[in-house]
């Protein structure tokens, strides 16, 4: 059954995709039934031509021929038509479900960008030195290897910075035998006040990981607060929020 619908349908798709055909088949849909010289009368082709395109159309039960008197008429037969209905329907149907999927997945998607949105952190530090000189020490590798230690006994091998806005960081933190890559981009430098970096860490593989640090003067030092946004699970933010809160405690005692 699901092949003679498939050969049929097959049959009415090739004889409705000759253009002339298509023409046939909308006059007679328009105006009823014609004779063959009425329609060969409105193309700039041969009758023998009209001829053979209406049998084909025949032969696939678009058209049907009857007699009225003398006059041999060709009449639509929107029968097959139907079949491609209920095809570009079941396309249709399927073009749905997969927006319908679409559209579930962007929301799921969406609400995942909300939560990592919304898991952010933020600590302060107050650092007695100027700001310029705690500023200036989140560009410098050499201060970047004495003070990016999250963690008891740990220890930075490596530690570089192109610093301009575009420029990429490397800090490799090391604990007993494992090396840790920490890396990112510099968005803003703007001395003394303001850095804003990405984060590439191997404990936050959230998409747009971002610090922003804001120094302020206060009380002959430096206010440092630090603030971080996306992370994947509330566990990752918490373990950042302490490994930041070491780093600044390390900071003090580096400069």
């Amino acid at each position: 059954m699901v092949e003679r619908e498939s050969d049929r349908l097959t049959a009415t798709l090739k004889a409705a995709a000759d253009p002339n055909r298509r023409a046939i088949l909308t006059l007679l849909a328009q105006e009823g039934p014609l004779r063959v010289t009425d329609l060969a009368a409105r193309f700039p082709i041969s009758l023998n031509a009209v001829s053979k395109h209406i049998k084909t159309l025949e032969a696939a039960g678009l058209v049907t021929r009857r007699t009225d008197w003398r006059a041999h008429l060709i009449e639509l037969n929107p029968g097959p038509l139907a079949e491609i209905d209920r095809w570009f329907d079941d396309l249709r149907s399927i073009w749905s479900l997969r927006l319908e999927e679409l559209s579930r997945l962007l929301m799921e998607d969406h609400d995942m960008i909300d939560q990592m949105t919304e898991l952010a952190l933020e600590v302060s530090h107050h650092i007695p030195a100027p700001r310029e000189k705690v500023f200036d020490a989140w560009l410098d590798p050499k201060m970047l290897a004495k003070f990016m230690t999250p963690g008891p006994n740990m220890s930075v091998p490596t530690a570089t910075s192109d610093a301009r806005v575009g420029g990429r960081f490397l800090v490799v933190m090391r604990a007993g035998d494992n090396d840790m890559p920490h890396a990112g981009t510099y968005r803003e430098i703007r001395r003394p006040e303001r850095l804003v970096f990405t984060w590439e860490s191997p404990f936050s593989q959230a998409e747009g990981s971002t610090v922003t640090l804001d120094f302020a003067e206060s009380g002959g030092g430096t206010d440092v607060t630090l603030r971080h946004v996306r992370f994947e699970t509330e566990e990752a933010r918490d373990n950042h929020k302490g490994g930041w809160s070491a780093i600044l405690a390390a900071l003090e005692g580096a400069v």
